[in-house]
């Protein structure tokens, strides 16, 4: 009887102490690896062309529980989704509509859906737009030029581009361009029911891009000097320029291709505002703020700082751990994390690595503080070959 007792008090305090390990433990991996607040989708075009490829979407959101999708209803100048504005995608069955059938599904998938709209980029094809409706052919003179006085307007499609050229743009410089992508989605927020207008290649192509002629006319004229003579050395200490000088010119230049983006992205937040629409604004972004700035003009870390965006999704699709890492400690000292974590959403890329690369930078970035999510892109394949499923396993907690 004695021995009975003894064991039952040795096996008892085991199992206390090992109740307490399970309870310390769980209470320690949730003080440094905290909840995903957001759980987030690209969905580009080539899953949207029809009802079937619409339902694989909303199966995989459901089965993984997606709280956002950024669901593609601009790629090209063109529009997944019915508009009076831009034509249909030419991917697109004429009489569907992928935007409305996919909102009709909102509520059974208890997700949002966010409008991504590829916001200057235009065209990409090896031939021109058949519609001539597109904004290619109503507005030629809003495409963007380089430093050399190339308009896009002249860029034969057909032949082989440099290697870092992404398509033909839209200038930012062009008047009539911000007031373009203004009513078109104006005309997108007032016909559909968005939780928000997420932005993408809000941006310029290239540090040489933005001399549209109308635009740097128009610059020349608010600031008396053409940014064109300093490329070529005429504003330059040899004809007695001091450098100060110069380089206050430079940056006049740079802040002026800046600001034209950024007045896009303020004009689209008031309009929300003064609307009184209950959509966020948010922006996908080149992953390294300082060159975002100086290389695209795409400032976005002070629209975080300005609430001019909702949240910004870094694309930080390098597949090296340590470049991957760079970048979220430079967001990390950037801004005081504790304040602005729910803007920062990081952007991991699922093309270019295996899912163990991606599973493995999610679980870092999460030891960081990190609590929102987005993977690029929706594969249908990987999809059904369960190849996402070691992610999701990160990013609810499961160890794999």
């Amino acid at each position: 009887m004695t021995r009975f007792f003894r064991n039952i008090f040795f096996n008892s305090r085991a199992l206390f102490h090992k109740a307490l390990f399970v309870l310390f433990f769980n209470f320690l991996f949730s003080a440094i690896l905290p909840n995903v607040s957001n759980k987030c989708f690209w969905v580009t075009k080539n899953n949207l062309v029809d009802s079937v490829s619409v339902n694989q979407v909303i199966n995989f959101v459901n089965k993984n529980e997606i709280d956002k999708v950024f669901f593609q209803v601009r790629s090209r100048g063109d529009a997944l989704y019915n508009s009076s504005l831009v034509p249909k995608c030419e991917l697109v069955l004429n009489d569907f509509d992928p935007l409305d059938y996919f909102l009709q599904k909102k509520y059974e998938m208890d997700v949002e859906v966010h409008a991504w709209f590829n916001t200057y980029i235009l065209w990409s094809n090896k031939i021109l737009p058949n519609d001539s409706l597109h904004f290619y052919h109503q507005c030629p003179e809003c495409l963007e030029s380089d430093f050399n006085g190339k308009s896009d307007k002249n860029t034969i499609l057909s032949q082989y581009q440099s290697k870092n050229w992404e398509g033909i743009y839209l200038s930012p410089m062009h008047p009539k361009v911000n007031v373009h992508i203004l009513e078109v989605i104006n005309e997108l927020v007032s016909k559909y029911d968005l939780d928000g207008v997420h932005l993408d290649y809000a941006r310029y192509q290239d540090s040489f891009y933005g001399y549209n002629p109308e635009g740097l006319a128009q610059f020349i004229s608010k600031f008396n000097f053409d940014p064109k003579d300093i490329n070529r050395g005429i504003i330059s200490p040899r004809f007695g320029y001091p450098k100060s000088y110069i380089d206050s010119l430079k940056v006049v230049w740079k802040e002026h291709r800046s600001n034209k983006i950024t007045e896009l992205v303020r004009s689209l937040k008031y309009s929300f505002i003064n609307d009184s629409l209950n959509v966020k604004l948010s922006a996908a972004v080149k992953p390294n703020f300082v060159n975002s700035k100086n290389r695209w003009y795409q400032d976005w870390s002070s629209w975080i700082k300005e609430d001019l965006i909702d949240f910004a999704v870094i694309m930080n699709y390098d597949p090296d751990f340590n470049d991957f890492n760079f970048i979220n400690d430079q967001i990390l000292s950037e801004f005081s994390f504790n304040n602005i974590k729910e803007n920062i959403f990081i952007g991991i890329s699922c093309y270019n690595q295996s899912f163990n690369q991606v599973a493995d930078k999610v679980l870092y970035s999460r030891f960081q503080g990190f609590e929102n999510y987005s993977l690029f892109p929706y594969n249908v394949q990987k999809d059904t070959t369960d190849w996402y499923n070691p992610i999701f396993n990160v990013l609810n907690f499961k160890m794999y």
